[in-house]
């Protein structure tokens, strides 16, 4: 095993585990960080990165010239404090640790479309400014701009809802249905794609290729969870993409791999 690290993923969950086995899958050596231990793999790091003495070990760890590191935190409570200080917190001792003298190294931060406030519709795009109007919108732009200020190459992956077939499972339930408006319009992307794609900007970042600032990372069809419930019943053959509402939409698509999953169609047609 190299002892020098291609890449470093800063919050290695499902999201960030499904991200290392790709990137290994491409020759690339993964050091993944996370809370919990893993005696049996030396390739994940044990390491609470609220703590000021992880980001002195982080400064020490040894990488390679090409070395790219991605942030994939999440809050331990949907809190303000919490948020705060996982998103923040990690994104401004990323920054200090990607612009130490002589490092320029760059990063990919994981953000969220939770940016935008309830009163933002239309067609959202990375051009859209965001005008957060709660505070989880406002602490996760908090992080992000601290990301903005790294002088290395960076990119943000704003991502909608997540989800897999056992998500979907979720959804379908009655108590999901009466907690949700039909009304409301959800933008979604599949798990499997949302690690492909950062899988695409990481390597490309580490190949010394240019990537976008800020990409939003969601499927071809935002539509009301009206018509999801619509489609999952049989009452439609396909999905009605919304025509109204907050529609988020990505410049880059093309730029991109193809989406395995361009709708919640393709998840039906699998099942």
């Amino acid at each position: 095993m190299s002892n020098r690290w291609d890449i470093v993923i800063l919050g290695c969950g499902q999201l960030g585990g499904n991200l290392k086995t790709q990137l290994e899958a491409e020759k690339m050596t993964v050091m993944g960080v996370r809370r919990t231990p893993s005696p049996d793999d030396p390739t994940l790091w044990a390491m609470d990165l609220d703590q000021p003495d992880s980001w002195d070990r982080l400064a020490e760890l040894p990488v390679s010239d090409r070395v790219v590191w991605v942030g994939i935190v999440t809050p331990d409570e949907r809190t303000e404090t919490a948020y705060r200080h996982r998103y923040v917190g990690v994104a401004s001792r990323l920054r200090q640790l990607a612009s130490l003298p002589g490092r320029a190294q760059p990063v990919v931060w994981v953000s969220s479309t939770a940016v935008f406030g309830e009163a933002q519709t239309g067609l959202l795009t990375e051009e859209t400014v965001p005008h957060p109007d709660h505070w989880r919108g406002e602490v996760v732009r908090e992080a992000e701009r601290a990301i903005e200020q790294i002088s290395a190459p960076y990119c943000v992956m704003r991502f909608t809802g997540l989800y897999s077939a056992a998500s979907v499972s979720r959804l379908n339930t009655q108590a999901m249905r009466q907690a949700l408006s039909p009304t409301t319009v959800s933008n979604r992307m599949h798990r499997a794609d949302a690690v492909a794609w950062l899988a695409h900007v990481v390597s490309a970042l580490h190949q010394g290729h240019p990537v976008p600032k800020l990409v939003h990372g969601v499927d071809e069809c935002p539509a009301t969870y009206q018509a999801l419930w619509d489609r999952l019943d049989g009452r439609s053959s396909c999905l009605q993409p919304a025509t109204a509402g907050r529609r988020i939409a990505t410049r880059y698509r093309s730029d991109l791999p193809q989406l395995t999953y361009p709708s919640f169609d393709r998840l039906l047609g699998d099942q």
